[in-house]
């Protein structure tokens, strides 16, 4: 079973996966993030339900433009991910295979790292971070082996 996406979707994702990576990035450093799209949202768990008799399921007014670029980050960042390169065969499977694993070992390490030197709400900023980070790292292992390949 194959499970690639077409070669076709590879560039207009690479591209719109980095540039939402920088455009949130900035705008989460900035504080921004929250001023886009608000609206009022269901919301089933939040922290203005804490001291209310009523947990949870209530209408709230939200920002959405963190919930917006997770999505675009993410679906961009797997169909470039996981899009075929024009010449797919063993060789680039296995690269493929071997710069997934090895994005995983270091963003689980960075984990594992920070579960004992990072608290509070900051440790949930680096949870969030690494499921990004999966992702970028991934992409860059990846080109980057593709590179060394086709050049030696």
């Amino acid at each position: 079973m194959n499970y690639l996406f077409n070669y076709k979707y590879k560039k207009i994702s690479g591209w719109i996966f980095y540039l939402s990576i920088s455009i949130g990035l900035f705008l989460m450093l900035t504080d921004r993030i929250q001023d886009i799209f608000v609206v009022n949202v269901f919301s089933i768990f939040s922290y203005e339900w804490v001291g209310t008799k009523i947990p949870g399921f209530r209408w709230i007014e939200n920002g959405l433009g963190d919930e917006v670029f997770t999505l675009i980050i993410i679906v961009s960042g797997i169909v470039n991910s996981f899009s075929k390169e024009k010449i797919e065969d063993e060789l680039i499977s296995r690269i493929r295979l071997e710069s997934l694993s090895l994005s995983l070992f270091i963003s689980f390490g960075l984990i594992i790292v920070s579960t004992f030197l990072v608290y509070n709400i900051t440790y949930m900023y680096v949870l969030v971070f690494n499921l990004f980070l999966i992702l970028f790292l991934f992409n860059l292992l990846f080109k980057f082996r593709l590179f060394k390949h086709y050049n030696s």
